[in-house]
């Protein structure tokens, strides 16, 4: 990513101006090639050769028996697949990749030239509008003009990613900031969180099956598609049983925990691990974190004593039939 001008530690009130964030948390893989979207569907949890054109989703990368590598945000940009994902497991996951490549007609890369910035909040569209980017209208939609890639993603306001040429970043950026408030990238993780939307981060690798974290309840998963890595185990779980743990939205005071730290019930046993912590404002941070569903007696608690209080999400935990996609 470009040299960027420097960002605010933290995010300002939600009412106003309109975040914009740089976000180096953030990698893309990409995946060309006569043979990319079959390969990619058969690696990822989610229907990719159902997409339709101009939209992106969520997917779930699983080994064997199910626990997940990564959970990316695919579209695609011309004859190519974008697969967005953090950072600090792009290498990992693309070099898993391409062991399964085998024969097929594939080309995986990291794109190290190409820069992500997220812009939020009630008036981001006509921010976007007002610097001249293609707006999409609708959740989970992509619009791509002349190179750049503007994903509007779900969120409490409305809340959009772009993707840009390294050359084109900083001229973007300054013209973002002339309508919109330059914050840490650390913004767009808390904007997550409160989306109740997922991620694997270096910590988690491995720990959680789909479910438990809600990539059935927010699009990420089909249930008709054909066979994955660790399909059986997620399908069985769907089919023939409930989830034994989910994601819950909590808050604490103090600083964020590390992703992966343990959860603990008032008899000091750990229920569940952080999935992704962000300080919120001077009180504390907010969190997403994977619990047993039966942790609803007590307080629950850090290992460092301090308490948890949980938060809503935006959207039902209730269990989906199992007739639904």
């Amino acid at each position: 990513m470009p040299v960027l001008p420097e960002a605010a530690p933290s995010a300002p009130a939600a009412s106003g101006a309109p975040l914009l964030m740089p976000l180096a948390h953030l990698a893309l893989l990409q995946a060309g090639g006569a043979d990319a979207t079959a390969f990619l569907h058969g690696q990822l949890s989610n229907d990719v050769q159902g997409l339709a054109p101009g939209a992106s989703l969520l997917a779930g990368y699983c080994n064997a028996k199910g626990r997940l590598f990564a959970v990316p945000r695919l579209w695609r940009m011309g004859d190519d697949w974008q697969l967005c994902l953090p950072a600090d497991t792009a290498e990992g996951v693309l070099k898993r990749l391409r062991m399964f490549v085998l024969r097929s007609k594939v080309t995986l890369t990291l794109r190290e030239d190409l820069t992500l910035l997220g812009v939020a909040g009630d008036s981001a569209l006509d921010c976007l509008q007002q610097v001249g980017l293609p707006v999409p209208q609708a959740i989970d939609a992509v619009s791509i003009d002349r190179g750049v890639a503007v994903l509007r993603l779900p969120g409490v306001s409305a809340r959009f990613q772009i993707c840009v040429s390294d050359v084109a970043a900083p001229a973007l950026w300054a013209a973002l900031a002339e309508c919109a408030i330059p914050v840490a990238g650390s913004a767009f993780r808390l904007l997550d969180i409160d989306a109740g939307l997922p991620t694997i981060l270096a910590p988690t690798l491995e720990v959680f099956v789909p479910q438990m974290l809600n990539l059935d309840r927010v699009g990420g998963v089909s249930f008709r598609k054909g066979c994955y890595p660790g399909q059986e185990i997620v399908a069985r779980m769907h089919y023939l049983g409930k989830p034994s743990r989910r994601m819950y939205r909590l808050r604490v005071a103090g600083g964020a925990p590390e992703p992966g730290t343990p959860l603990l019930d008032p008899a000091g046993r750990e229920i569940g691990n952080v999935v992704d912590a962000q300080l919120a404002d001077e009180s504390g941070c907010r969190l997403l974190a994977v619990l047993q569903v039966t942790a609803n007696a007590g307080t629950l608690r850090l290992p460092d004593g301090r308490p948890l209080e949980r938060l809503p999400l935006p959207y039902a935990l209730d269990e989906p039939s199992a007739t639904s996609s």
